[in-house]
Protein backbone atom coordinates (compact mmCIF):
# COMPACT_ATOMS: atom_id res chain seq x y z
CA UNK A 1 0.00 0.00 0.00
CA UNK A 2 2.73 2.41 0.76
CA UNK A 3 4.31 1.72 -2.68
CA UNK A 4 1.44 3.07 -4.48
CA UNK A 5 1.19 6.11 -2.04
CA UNK A 6 4.66 7.11 -2.67
CA UNK A 7 4.58 6.63 -6.47
CA UNK A 8 1.44 8.94 -6.35
CA UNK A 9 3.75 12.01 -4.45
CA UNK A 10 6.57 10.93 -6.77
CA UNK A 11 4.21 12.24 -9.83
CA UNK A 12 2.61 15.04 -7.50
CA UNK A 13 6.20 16.24 -6.86
CA UNK A 14 7.27 15.96 -10.21
CA UNK A 15 4.43 17.59 -12.17
CA UNK A 16 4.05 20.05 -9.65
CA UNK A 17 7.95 20.85 -9.81
CA UNK A 18 8.22 21.10 -13.56
CA UNK A 19 6.59 24.46 -14.15
CA UNK A 20 7.63 25.91 -10.94
CA UNK A 21 11.91 25.16 -11.79
CA UNK A 22 10.82 26.57 -15.49
CA UNK A 23 9.87 29.56 -14.48
CA UNK A 24 12.84 29.82 -11.78
CA UNK A 25 15.33 28.86 -14.61
CA UNK A 26 13.26 32.11 -17.37
CA UNK A 27 15.17 34.74 -14.77
CA UNK A 28 18.42 32.95 -16.23
CA UNK A 29 20.49 34.40 -18.53
CA UNK A 30 21.09 31.36 -21.78
CA UNK A 31 21.48 34.03 -24.53
CA UNK A 32 25.13 34.37 -24.02
CA UNK A 33 25.46 30.92 -24.56
CA UNK A 34 23.72 30.54 -28.27
CA UNK A 35 23.82 32.27 -31.38
CA UNK A 36 20.89 34.64 -32.01
CA UNK A 37 17.53 33.54 -33.05
CA UNK A 38 17.64 29.97 -31.42
CA UNK A 39 14.46 30.77 -28.76
CA UNK A 40 13.47 27.24 -29.22
CA UNK A 41 17.03 25.52 -27.82
CA UNK A 42 17.03 27.72 -25.54
CA UNK A 43 13.36 26.91 -24.34
CA UNK A 44 14.69 23.57 -24.95
CA UNK A 45 17.13 23.41 -22.72
CA UNK A 46 14.91 25.17 -19.87
CA UNK A 47 12.32 22.57 -20.25
CA UNK A 48 14.85 19.93 -20.10
CA UNK A 49 17.17 21.14 -16.90
CA UNK A 50 13.58 21.72 -15.41
CA UNK A 51 12.52 18.10 -15.88
CA UNK A 52 15.67 17.25 -14.94
CA UNK A 53 15.61 19.13 -11.50
CA UNK A 54 12.03 17.96 -10.96
CA UNK A 55 12.80 14.15 -11.05
CA UNK A 56 16.10 14.82 -8.59
CA UNK A 57 13.95 16.37 -6.16
CA UNK A 58 11.20 14.11 -6.59
CA UNK A 59 13.38 10.99 -6.78
CA UNK A 60 15.53 12.21 -2.87
CA UNK A 61 11.66 13.00 -1.21
CA UNK A 62 10.78 9.23 -2.13
CA UNK A 63 13.95 7.94 -0.97
CA UNK A 64 13.95 9.90 1.62
CA UNK A 65 10.62 8.50 2.67
CA UNK A 66 11.23 4.78 2.01
CA UNK A 67 14.58 5.03 3.95
CA UNK A 68 11.93 6.73 7.37
CA UNK A 69 9.42 3.45 6.52
CA UNK A 70 12.46 1.06 6.08
CA UNK A 71 13.30 2.50 9.93
CA UNK A 72 9.72 2.48 11.49
CA UNK A 73 8.66 -0.67 10.15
Amino acid sequence: MFDKIITMWFLFILIGLVPINYRALMALNFSKLFQKASTWQIRFLMMLISILMAFLAAFAFVYIIERIISVIY
